[in-house]
């Protein structure tokens, strides 16, 4: 049997977490946007970054999908442990999602920094291919570290104390967005491997359980946290708050990649109930 940890599970694994690290440090965007209160132009810019996280998916996607097709063999024994092992890459994944959640929560205030400043060069030059010619430059390499902030200073304790100024019910909802959203693909090849005579249809419904995830995150996340960073800009709070809130919801999603480990499983079944479901339908 080949070894479970593998380079193809070595190499989603960096292509996950590069993702959840970019993912991490977006949810920032709303900081950069408060300071300079440029919230719209912070966002127009930051799609930049975020596309090269999404090609990232394009390619881990297929990937992960062959390492299910390769359970599928006649011999029920070996069959299982194949399952068996697929489960454990899984884990191994989600762990990277863990893992670049952390790294993206340490680069957070230099990143913050660099944004605020890489705000300020798009009002100047007014495009975004000027702005990456910019970046391009070796001399901006060289002067970079001056924009490098360890994030355990004086003030993370002043944040943490400071949760009582903000809602807390879409702090806990954005715990269930990342859970959901780190299992969405994850479970569903999963539950394809479990039951190979229906693994093109459950392959498919990955939206039924990243469908939980955007609802959450579009109907009862996002809404009040524009509120508070609208709120931020125009002085009906203090700027602290935008940065306490980015905070707890970097913990949050932290703590989502963690229940993720959980429930993936659970999700994987959900997923193949209903692919039984549409099978009997259709």
């Amino acid at each position: 049997m080949p070894p479970i940890i593998d380079r193809a599970v070595i190499f989603v694994a960096v292509l996950v977490g590069f993702m959840a690290m970019v993912d991490t440090l977006a949810l920032s965007i709303r900081t950069s946007g408060a300071i300079t209160k440029r919230l719209a132009s912070s966002i127009a810019l930051f799609n930049l970054i975020i596309v090269f996280a999404r090609l990232s998916n394009m390619i881990q996607a297929p990937i992960v999908g062959n390492m299910a097709d390769k359970t599928a063999v006649p011999d029920p024994v070996i069959r299982d442990a194949l399952v068996n092992a697929l489960m454990l890459k899984i884990h191994f994944i989600i762990l990277a999602t863990t893992i670049g959640t952390v790294l993206g929560a340490l680069l957070t205030p230099t990143f913050v920094r660099i944004f605020t400043r890489l705000l300020e060069v798009f009002e100047e030059v007014r495009t975004l291919p000027r702005v990456v010619l910019y970046l391009l430059h070796p001399k901006r390499w060289l002067r970079a570290h001056k924009y490098f902030v360890w994030p355990f200073h004086g003030r993370l304790v002043e944040y943490f104390r400071s949760i009582r100024r903000l809602p807390l019910d879409f702090i806990a909802f954005m715990v269930l967005v990342t859970a959901f959203y780190t299992v969405g693909v994850l479970s569903t090849i999963y539950a394809g491997a479990l039951n190979p005579s229906l693994r093109a249809t459950a392959v498919t419904l990955s939206g039924i359980v990243n469908g939980i995830a955007t609802f959450l995150l579009f109907i009862l996340v996002d809404p009040p946290a524009a509120m508070i960073t609208d709120q931020c800009i125009n002085g009906q709070r203090p700027l602290e708050d935008v940065k306490v809130m980015n905070l707890y919801l970097v913990v949050a999603r932290f703590t989502g990649t963690i229940i993720a480990q959980f429930i993936v499983g659970t999700m994987a079944f959900y997923v193949m109930y209903v692919a039984g479901w549409v099978d009997k339908l259709f």
